[in-house]
């Protein structure tokens, strides 16, 4: 039943907060056409200044045979009290905002139903506060109507339910797409669609013409703020997709970025009390200028036969079209049965995601083709990993060969223990490089370690030597190689000539030295090595050696281990031709032991008690395992693995004097 008709109005004025007092029946003033609005004069309107209070009183209500009757109105000025005159005075039946209190009492713009039970007869007085352009009970005011209460419910869910089902719709695919661009950030155009699809299905669903949000959720000013957000998101989301699915457009790129900046300023100015509808008209003005801008783009590269900027006509064509014939409709210029521009929007959002299925199959097809050689891609790619690998197999073979071959030279050389009178050498050697060849298994390295017996001007002597020759593998076996045979010839040359072995020991060692560093220096400096090259004398225990940069002699003598005082010479094929090696001497007594290793010994991996690996620093760590094993190289050389991780070639030759 239509109550829009038979009202008249009287103005009021604020009272400091306070409800102004009701005006006299003779004060009401009758309306042109007796409907519940008044329009402010544009040429003293000025938004946000020309507040109005204003008093409606309805006509007399009539007899209601509903159960539940209302007063409906879809869409009412800011803020409303609605009273009813009795003999004690007003009567408050209904109240949304504090109209009394102008701005401040505002609460948003939800539709309202006023419970009318066992009031028939009585007048309606409603106390309205308004901003805008108009001050009324309706929106439109012919939309005023009483009735039951469910009738209005099930009209508002059959008008709405579509649309809000629609942007849930939007919703859904906006959250399904930027799931896809979160899995594949590379796919820009799936995140920008997301942007644009999210803020339209919240403005359909918070639209303040969708009244069945607010059966949904009782939060006007929610449903407001949220609208406006999504609003003006929208064009900004827009700019942003028109970014990634046309041809690069230096005016889409600034239009966006304008738009963004002035939606961040508009958000500070709202938060620090600018009403909002004073940022939105500039923004209305914003967008209609930047829809002009990107229209012209999109029509330009269409013109320029670019498949994704026609798609996009056409889909925003529907939309004016829908959009110019529900505003012929509203005009009553043509049959308007219900609001279409929803689904004109409906149809631009198709035309948008078009884009993405073209852009997916194109992605697919390629994806099938390039599927489609990849067997034989596969094939050829396996063949040639399986030559090379053939090839890689071979080299593998011919360098386990080489290395097998060098093996055979280093057997002769290999440490065995020496026990002479009071004096027994022992050795212990862990090549780093080991390998195997044909079924047999072997080990290189730089490191050597020799004893031999050798008699000087009538004295027994053992002659010993520990070496580390510069590199890894084949070059470093060379050297060592090198070495043990130079060693091995000056002690067979002792043994066979009564003029060689005619020499005090250091005499011995001198000539041994020159003769090894010529062999060296032959390699011009290719070819290095450490050396401890040294003669114990069996009946007296006396000790020469000459220590060619090597790591220092540990002396093991009642128990304790200490480094001797040694002068360095020159290492072999470093040292000039002419140089003389400086001798050191010790005089070992009986127990005593000399343990002598390469820097193999103190090359370890470490782990601290948080298990961080950090290379060792401590050369005395050797003289802790060399005094905890009595100088034994195989108990040694088991400490030194259990304390770490060898990095390098190892040996160990001790020295043991044990006269009778």
């Amino acid at each position: 039943m239509e109550f829009g008709a038979g009202w008249t109005y009287s103005p009021a004025e604020f009272s400091h907060g306070r409800i102004p007092p009701l005006p006299t029946e003779a004060e009401f003033k009758p309306l042109s056409d007796g409907k519940p609005l008044i329009s402010i004069p544009r040429t003293r309107f000025l938004l946000g200044r020309e507040s109005r209070l204003v008093w409606f009183r309805s006509p007399e209500l009539p007899e209601l045979s509903f159960q539940d009757p209302v007063l409906y109105s879809p869409l009412l000025n800011q803020s409303v009290r609605i009273f009813i005159r009795t003999e004690k005075g007003l009567r408050e039946i209904y109240r949304f905002g504090f109209p009394e209190k102008g701005r401040s009492g505002y609460s948003g713009w939800p539709n309202h139903f006023v419970t009318l039970r066992e009031l028939a007869g009585e007048r309606l007085y409603a106390l309205v506060f308004s901003e805008t352009l108009t001050v009324a009970m309706a929106s439109p005011a012919e939309a005023l109507e009483l009735g039951e209460r469910r009738v209005f419910i099930q009209r508002i869910i059959g008008k709405d339910l579509i649309r809000i089902c629609l942007g849930f719709l939007f919703c859904f695919a906006a959250l399904f797409s930027m799931i896809l661009f979160l899995r594949n950030r590379s796919q820009k155009l799936l995140g920008a669609f997301a942007l644009f699809a999210l803020p339209s299905g919240l403005y359909v669903v918070s639209n303040r013409t969708v009244e069945l949000q607010h059966l949904f959720l009782d939060a006007p000013i929610f449903w407001m703020y949220l609208e406006h957000i999504s609003l003006a998101l929208l064009p900004i989301a827009f700019g942003a997709f028109m970014w990634q699915a046309l041809p690069p457009s230096r005016l889409v790129r600034w239009i966006t970025v304008a738009l963004a900046v002035y939606a961040m300023v508009a958000a500070l100015l709202t938060a620090s009390g600018l009403p909002l509808y004073r940022s939105l008209y500039p923004f209305f003005y914003l967008t209609l200028l930047s829809s002009i801008g990107i229209s012209g783009v999109i029509i330009a590269q269409a013109l320029r036969k670019n498949r994704e900027a026609r798609i996009i006509l056409l889909g925003l064509s529907v939309f004016m079209l829908f959009s110019i014939y529900d505003m012929l409709g509203a005009l009553g210029l043509v049959y308007w049965p219900f609001q279409i521009v929803t689904w004109g929007f409906l149809g631009f959002q198709a035309s948008l995601a078009s884009i993405l299925y073209l852009r997916y199959t194109e992605t697919h097809r390629k994806l099938q083709m390039y599927s489609h050689s990849l067997e034989q891609q596969v094939s050829e790619r396996t063949a040639s990993l399986d030559r090379t690998l053939r090839e890689v197999r071979m080299l593998k073979e011919k360098q386990d060969g080489d290395y097998y071959l060098i093996s055979l030279l280093m057997h002769p050389l290999r440490p065995r223990d020496l026990e002479v009178g009071p004096v027994r050498v022992a050795m212990e050697l862990r090549q780093k490089k080991s390998f195997e060849y044909r079924n047999r298994s072997a080990s290189i390295g730089g490191d050597v370690c020799l004893a031999r017996e050798l008699t000087l001007q009538g004295k027994e002597y053992v002659a010993f030597v520990n070496g580390d020759a510069m590199g890894k593998s084949m070059q470093g076996a060379g050297g060592a190689v090198v070495l043990g045979t130079t060693f091995g010839s000056a002690v067979e040359r002792t043994r066979l000539s009564a003029s060689e072995s005619n020499r005090r020991p250091e005499t011995w060692l001198r000539d041994a030295f020159k003769e090894m560093n010529r062999v060296f220096l032959s390699f011009e400096g290719s070819m290095l090595t450490t050396m401890l090259l040294g003669l114990i004398e069996q009946e007296s225990g006396k000790v020469h050696f000459i220590n060619c940069e090597h790591p220092y002699v540990a002396h093991l003598s009642k128990g304790e281990s200490v480094f001797l005082p040694q002068e360095m010479t020159t290492k072999l094929g470093l040292a000039d031709s002419s140089a003389e090696p400086a001798i050191n001497q010790c005089q070992m007594l009986p127990g005593d032991a000399l343990c002598i290793g390469s820097d193999g010994k103190d090359d370890l991996l470490l782990k601290d008690v948080s298990g961080k690996e950090f290379r060792n620093s401590d050369e005395t760590m050797f003289l802790q395992f060399v005094a905890e094993n009595q100088g034994d190289p195989s108990r040694i050389l088991k400490s030194i693995l259990a304390a770490g991780e060898v990095t390098d070639d190892l040996s160990l030759l001790t020295v043991f004097y044990q006269p009778e």
